[in-house]
């Protein structure tokens, strides 16, 4: 299941706290951390989460003929 708000919020907070509170890391190593940890915050709010999607298909029939086509669906971003 998927993170929510308050998670993604509260994991984004800690991957900025967990660099910006020791004095003695390198700073591209810090931002190289934080940019880890937000990805992995981000991908666990997006993974998971269901969503609804509307697709529109155009194209021909055998005789030549244009045909569109509409549909709607719901699917688990993975």
């Amino acid at each position: 299941m998927a993170d929510t708000v308050a998670q993604l919020t509260q994991k984004l907070l800690d991957a900025m706290e967990a660099v910006s509170n020791d004095p003695n890391t390198d700073p591209a190593q810090a931002r190289r951390e934080m940019a880890q940890r937000m990805a992995q915050a981000i991908r666990d709010f997006v993974v998971g989460r269901t969503t609804q999607v509307q697709v529109t298909v155009t194209g021909t029939d055998a005789t030549g003929s244009p045909v569109t086509g509409t549909g709607t669906g719901t699917g688990v971003i993975q």
